[in-house]
């Protein structure tokens, strides 16, 4: 292909999806969900090739965006969140194990269960995230509960990804991958704190001697090379990218510099990344649609229901429970990885995806009326004082 027709499919590609986003946005569609329609509808249209040029932007959207929730993070805050150890833990038995059983009834293979109780089990940090983001709920009470969540299905999803690239292919070191990947975190997290203060440092001298145009290539380019070994060696480039965040100072010019010039390469990734995400996907069979349909209405209730009692075990109220668990539905990019491991895995994984992440979407849009409608606030019944 030219460069020529490269650019040219490259510009009708974004301006598809300026479009569809614009017109949708009049019936309330999340932006996400546009940019995933958009997917389905040019994806008879486009050549195959076409995700080759835009390929860095498709895989640095996870990174872009756990980096900018780690810069709305400190250290210091990151230790007071050993409180979502028991709701985290919660999550993960109500979400993995009923699927793990259910889904062996119904197969037979063992293999099959475990990749989709492992997809279904974590939510979508680049869609939860994003909405979180783009409909300006960061300052909710819930979302430290729910950051720390996914943070914490990551780590898991990370040792249980090791356990199942093992498993399916038969080898006999599970524990020692499982083993090495934890060790690999704990490692990472020290690191990363110890050098925190040398960063501050750095930071500071930094932006009296640099200029602010340059701070793009400087950051962008260290985010993309640590994500970039992070993958070659197995390790979750989304944490190292959280971590990155974390590590710039707040409140200093550099913070707004960063902020200000790597924001519009963050959506420009992302909306890629979601459409990319429909237009890759290859369902092949629809044998296994119905179960898949069966798996995904399942999947809602579960996620519902464990972060409900985890929000309320966290000392939230009903109302913000509720809000909370229609805020975080909706499943995605490990869910995808999971899928990958396994090929009949894939058709179902696909199917639980797109419709949660849309499901989620909408949720997550009305999730603050519905709450105030279900649980409204009292209404004080004191008599107010007498006027003397």
């Amino acid at each position: 292909m030219s460069e020529g027709i490269q650019l040219a499919y490259t510009g009708f590609l974004l301006l598809f999806m300026f479009f569809m986003a614009y017109i949708l946005k009049f019936l309330k569609f999340p932006y996400i969900a546009s940019f995933m329609l958009s997917g389905l509808l040019l994806k008879p249209f486009l050549p195959k090739d076409v995700s080759e040029f835009l390929s860095v932007f498709e895989h640095s959207a996870v990174a872009l965006l756990f980096f900018f929730i780690g810069l709305e993070y400190s250290f210091e805050r990151l230790m007071g969140m050993f409180k979502v150890v028991k709701p985290g833990f919660i999550d993960f038995f109500v979400n993995f194990f009923p699927i793990l059983g259910i889904s062996y009834v119904f197969t037979k293979d063992l293999v099959l269960s475990l990749v989709l109780a492992s997809a279904v089990y974590p939510s979508s940090t680049a869609i939860t995230a994003k909405l979180f983001m783009d409909y300006k709920r960061l300052i909710y009470p819930e979302v430290d509960l729910l950051i720390g969540v996914l943070i914490f299905e990551d780590l898991i999803s990370i040792i249980l990804l090791a356990f199942l690239t093992s498993f399916v292919s038969s080898e006999n070191s599970s524990w020692y991958l499982v083993g090495r990947s934890f060790l690999t975190l704990v490692i990472i997290f020290v690191l990363f704190y110890l050098l925190r203060e040398k960063v501050k440092v750095f930071f500071s001298a930094l932006e009296r001697k640099v200029d602010e145009n340059l701070f793009v290539f400087l950051t962008l380019g260290i985010l993309l090379l640590v994500s970039g070994i992070a993958v070659k060696y197995h390790i979750s480039e989304a944490l190292l990218a959280f971590f990155l965040g974390v590590l710039v100072p707040e409140n200093t010019r550099a913070f707004r510099i960063i902020d200000n010039t790597l924001s519009p390469i963050k959506e420009l990734s992302l909306g890629l990344f979601f459409f990319f995400f429909t237009y890759k996907a290859n369902i092949e069979s629809s044998a296994n649609i119905p179960f898949a349909i069966f798996i995904a209405l399942l999947s809602l209730i579960l996620k519902l229901l464990s972060t409900y009692i985890s929000s309320l075990l966290y000392g939230f109220d009903r109302r913000v429970s509720l809000r909370a668990s229609l805020s975080f539905l909706q499943r995605g990019e490990f869910s995808l990885i999971f899928s990958g491991l396994y090929l009949p895995a894939q058709t179902i994984t696909f199917v639980l995806v797109l419709i949660t992440s849309l499901v989620g979407s909408f949720s997550f849009v009305f999730a603050p009326k519905v709450a105030a409608f279900v649980f409204p606030k009292r209404r004080s019944s004191k008599a107010p004082p007498q006027v003397p």
